[in-house]
């Protein structure tokens, strides 16, 4: 049994972004970590974390997760499109967990810059999500 729902909720996050062949027709692809040298645009399915969220009947757990875009383009306008579309492809579903069952999942924010080196941008969107346990 499988307590804490982090692993599933990430697999199911990935998969929903990696089914979809618009957003990956315009992307490298989808990694944790990106290999080097791997061709931009990309997304990184980044940090996270969880903490306790249950109650008296349920058991429980809210996560943060960031969804990073990386970017060749001097200009935003990439980041930013490709930020709309994986906020469209996950706002409202109902993601499929192992042995959890996805409570909700919201927008909590989304940066556009340009990273250390000057040339990438960079672009973050941070997600919460609330699992509970179904077994």
């Amino acid at each position: 049994m499988t307590i804490f729902s982090t692993e599933s909720l990430w697999q199911a996050i990935y998969d929903r972004l990696g089914t979809d062949s618009g957003l990956m027709a315009q992307i490298s692809g989808i990694f944790d970590p990106a290999p080097e040298g791997a061709s931009l645009p990309y997304l990184t399915i980044g940090e996270g974390s969880a903490r306790d969220w249950s109650a008296k009947n349920f058991t429980g757990q809210e996560h943060l997760l960031d969804i990073h875009i990386w970017s060749g383009k001097r200009g935003g306008g990439e980041v930013r499109t490709l930020a709309d579309q994986v906020s469209g492809l996950l706002m409202g579903q109902n993601l499929i967990l192992a042995g959890h069952q996805m409570v909700g999942l919201e927008f909590i924010f989304f940066e556009n810059f340009f990273d250390g080196d000057g040339e990438v941008r960079h672009g973050i969107l941070r997600f919460r999500a609330r699992t509970i346990q179904t077994i």
